[in-house]
């Protein structure tokens, strides 16, 4: 097994910021005391085109800083709409129609790719995507910008009001992006028509006028909170992992049966064979678990006294990645661990190699049950509660840092090329680890810490908090105070919770 050190950078949430900054420049320099209606800023880049409406209205069409200039520009996020909204057959469908629309005018092609995603999807569901899925597309795939003065960035009054408006794109899918990523405070433009639930896929308008930017303005203001904007991409769903240009999405397809496949064959070896021999038989169908550093010994006593927690079994605080961190770090040590989670799908139970155990969020109960599986042997816990894609570690759960007396962290990390492990959806949460092993080379990488006292006279809550300062230093990471809620609040508008029927 190779042992390497490695560390993990994301530098998509802050292009969000790189962005809104280059477009505030911009806007200074090009609009702010200039007298005309219209004023398109000379660069070496393509840039957008700013109109000023009254004394303290900025109208930017949006269109030259979200699109590439290239025929399939506009293609990838009404892929995304069509396959995370409608499903992989719609998806198809789109693709199979490119090559003719290809051959219509730019608008022409917009309306019918609006057409074939959107038609017949909920309007929970379309804005589902553009809230959870599309902003993560924006940010990866925006233009590099220079880097923007300070002064200049101040110089904007704080009463001019900025407005987006996209002829490409309607705004279900940019509004998300454009007013709580960028900073924007407005966007108006083209929508999709339909009825209260359902959408028929129509794209209207486009047009801006100053009594919609009127009605725009004050229906943002009321729901803004400027002191949250702009903000990196730290949550995102969806499962494509990869920019669906029409290549990639054709190069996805033909993949797709053989990943079924893998992901069937790398399942059943993990789960018939011996942990020994497991992880070198998997390597040969490409995955890949590096261990960075040195493993602790299988007798925790050979650590020296204190080295076993109260009860028995060694109690391990990984970051949350995705619902095979335990399976990771099993591989790693070469032999079983338990695992306690929150979220536990039926599938997930009969397909995992390692014991598992639901908790329930209430604390009397889970502090039982985590104690009466380290009394048996060593358990995994993810205090953060829920996975996190990006290169951030939400708030710990303090509760694993009471039941042992001492607890040994484990930064984990995955990487994927094609689809993501991780959902919010209930139902297509039962197949991210099915996911997570359909991609052609998906990796682990495991390095295991120093252990943390726990009986050192800090509170479980500063303990929780040492761990997440260490893992976050190991990975490279940046720790936040977001927590679960957080993150199914802005993903699906919801706490996370579902009740039983």
């Amino acid at each position: 097994m190779e042992v390497t050190m490695a560390t993990t950078t994301d530098s998509f949430g802050s292009r969000a910021l790189y962005f809104h900054r280059f477009l505030k420049r911009r806007l200074i320099a090009g609009a702010i005391g200039r007298p005309s209606e219209t004023t398109t800023v000379t660069a070496a880049a393509p840039s957008p085109e700013i109109r000023r409406i009254g004394e303290d209205v900025l109208v930017v069409d949006v269109d030259t800083l979200l699109l590439k200039p290239s025929p399939s520009a506009a293609f990838p996020p009404y892929f995304l709409v069509a396959v995370e909204a409608g499903g992989y057959v719609r998806g198809l469908v789109l693709l199979a129609l490119y090559p003719v629309l290809r051959m219509l005018s730019h608008e022409a092609r917009v309306k019918a790719m609006a057409m074939v995603s959107f038609c017949g999807l909920r309007r929970d569901e379309a804005a589902r995507v553009g809230r959870a899925v599309l902003p993560k597309h924006f940010s990866r795939d925006a233009p590099d910008m220079h880097a923007a003065a300070v002064e200049e960035l101040n110089a904007l009054p704080k009463e001019v009001k900025v407005v987006a408006v996209s002829r490409t794109f309607p705004t279900v899918m940019v509004d998300a992006f454009l007013t709580e990523y960028v900073g924007f405070d407005a966007v108006v433009g083209a929508e999709v028509e339909g009825g209260r639930r359902y959408l028929t896929g129509v794209m209207k308008g486009g047009e801006s006028d100053t009594d919609s930017l009127g009605r725009v303005l004050k229906q943002a203001e009321k729901k803004k909170d400027s002191s949250s904007y702009p903000k990196p991409v730290v949550f995102h769903d969806g499962r494509l992992a990869f920019t669906p240009t029409p290549a990639a999405a054709l190069a996805m397809y033909i993949y797709l049966p053989f990943a079924v496949v893998l992901a069937v064959t790398r399942i059943a070896i993990y789960v018939l064979l011996p942990w020994r021999v497991s992880s070198v038989v998997a390597g040969l169908t490409g995955v890949r678990v590096r261990v960075i550093g040195a493993t602790p010994a299988a007798d925790a006593a050979e650590g020296g006294a204190g080295a076993k927690p109260r009860g028995g079994g060694r109690l391990y605080a990984c970051n949350h990645r995705t619902l095979l961190d335990p399976v990771g770090i099993a591989c790693a040590l070469r032999r079983p661990v338990a695992a306690v989670t929150y979220s536990l799908s039926r599938l997930s139970e009969v397909l995992s190699p390692i014991p598992l155990r639901r908790l329930t969020r209430g604390r009397d109960e889970d502090r039982r049950r985590m104690s009466s599986m380290l009394a048996r042997g060593d358990v995994v816990v993810c205090p953060e509660g829920t996975t996190c894609r990006e290169p951030y570690l939400l708030r710990f759960s303090p509760l694993f840092a009471e039941l042992a007396s001492e607890v040994t962290p484990v930064a984990v990390d995955a990487r994927t090329d094609m689809f993501y492990a991780t959902s919010t959806s209930p139902v297509a949460k039962s197949f991210d680890s099915v996911y997570f092993l359909m991609n052609p080379r998906p990796e682990y990488s495991v390095q295991f810490l120093e252990p943390v006292d726990t009986e050192s006279g800090k509170s479980s809550i500063e303990v929780a908090n040492e761990v997440q300062r260490a893992l976050a230093s190991a990975l490279g990471f940046e720790g936040t105070a977001l927590t679960r809620k957080d993150k199914y609040r802005l993903l699906a508008g919801n706490e996370g919770v579902i009740k039983a029927k």
